[in-house]
């Protein structure tokens, strides 16, 4: 009888794990600092390198096949391409264009390096990112900021993919 309770509570228990799987979650990482020095906004993006090539790969038809020997030779442009669409920066409401600097690879991960140069006086600083969010309904965009003493945190989803940071808000 002990058994067959054992049993059953065994089958039961399992059950009840396998309804939890493991389920993959959608999340990138942007760091963006303000350099007073250089007068400039340093941008540090991380993504996984598969959800990339399959936003990236759909968007233009193409296999990237990022971090392989067989990645294409211009992939940095159609990355380009995707990061001009996707990602937006607005300084006291006037548009910036960020330089795309570069990729690196680290394990499963891509990291892109962007630059704006010439900023100054920043008062609102609007970001709107929604890489990914064509692919993945549930993907986050962490959005980090650093402009002096402020250090904020904002996470955006496709119903809410842009972020405002007025500073003289945060004083």
């Amino acid at each position: 009888m002990k058994i067959r309770i054992l049993l059953t509570l065994l089958v039961l228990f399992s059950m009840t794990l396998s309804s939890f799987g493991p389920h993959k979650h959608y999340i990138s990482l942007t760091q963006i600092e303000y350099v007073p020095a250089e007068k400039s906004l340093q941008i540090t993006m991380r993504f996984f390198i598969d959800d990339l090539e399959k936003a990236v790969g759909s968007r233009f038809d193409k296999n990237l096949a990022l971090a392989t020997p067989d990645e294409m030779k211009n992939a940095d442009v159609y990355i380009e391409r995707y990061l001009e669409n996707k990602f937006k920066m607005w300084l006291n409401g006037t548009e910036l264009t960020p330089n795309y600097l570069g990729k690196q690879y680290e394990d499963d991960q891509v990291f892109f390096f962007l630059e704006v140069d010439k900023v100054d006086n920043i008062e609102v600083l609007e970001v709107q990112n929604s890489m990914l969010m064509e692919v993945y309904e549930e993907q986050q965009n962490y959005i980090k900021l650093r402009i002096g003493e402020v250090d904020k945190t904002f996470i955006l989803i496709k119903a809410n993919d842009k972020e405002m940071l007025k500073m003289s808000a945060t004083k």
